[in-house]
């Protein structure tokens, strides 16, 4: 199985779970995400997860973006068809556990000679180094009823006004929402952010408009998306992840 990498703690913190994944599984294949999550933004990390998991197939997927770690937070297995997550229960990893189907979540039982600073190393790449050698989750923990809990929230229509939250700014400073597609009714309407307001249309990409206009698009995540043509989106509104969204149709 594929055991992808989605942290916050950079290249070289990165580079010594792999060692313990390859001191254990010389043969395993690995693939990093992203080590690049701004430092202890679990709903980033969450999000870039559950954007991400769902394309790959028959995976275990490590999440370390950890501001609890060495704290009486518990560490998870979540169990899913086919796949399974393994990371801190702060919420990380359950977006994309839910849209792939969770099955089971097992609380990891610590040992002792772990560093509580770095459970990414100690803890989650031997587990799942383990499991990617045929081990069984359940051998790592008890099976627990209760997590942390994670949402990205719904939307909220009201008339003809559409509440929602940023999810995410990708690199290009595009905002990308929790704003479903069904939502939007119509081809125009008037995007506010903070105290920056904009009219724009719905395209179905990001070259239907002339550069550095604004437009929206339905992202690859089937959220709406609001971007500037070979421009940044977020300095325009001066957004932030996390703000709130209001469009008026």
């Amino acid at each position: 199985m594929i055991i992808t990498l989605t942290t916050d703690i950079g290249w070289e913190y990165a580079a010594e779970m792999k060692g313990k994944i390859f001191s254990i599984n010389p043969e395993a294949k690995i693939v990093d995400i992203t080590h690049n999550v701004m430092p202890q933004n679990i709903m980033q990390g969450a999000f870039i997860m559950y954007s991400t998991a769902p394309h790959f197939k028959n995976a275990i997927h490590i999440g370390v973006v950890d501001p609890g770690v060495g704290t009486p937070r518990k560490a998870i297995i979540v169990e899913c068809n086919h796949s399974y997550f393994i990371g801190p229960d702060n919420g990380l990893l359950i977006p994309a556990a839910k849209k792939i189907g969770i099955k089971r979540i097992y609380e990891i039982e610590k040992k002792r000679d772990v560093s509580e600073v770095f459970h990414g190393r100690d803890i989650f790449a031997p587990i799942a180094a383990h499991l990617s050698l045929g081990r069984k989750a359940k051998e790592f923990g008890e099976e627990i009823g209760e997590f942390v809990n994670l949402e990205f929230e719904e939307a909220i229509k009201i008339g003809n006004t559409i509440k929602g939250k940023i999810l995410f700014i990708d690199k290009f400073g595009n905002i990308i929402t929790n704003i479903e597609q069904s939502l939007i009714e119509k081809e125009e309407f008037c995007v506010k952010i903070g105290e920056v307001e904009e009219k724009v249309h719905l395209r179905p990409s990001y070259g239907y408009v002339k550069r550095g206009e604004i437009v929206a698009v339905i992202s690859s995540c089937d959220f709406l998306e609001i971007a500037k043509r070979e421009g940044d989106a977020s300095r325009h509104f001066n957004a932030r992840e996390g703000g709130t969204i209001e469009i008026f149709l």
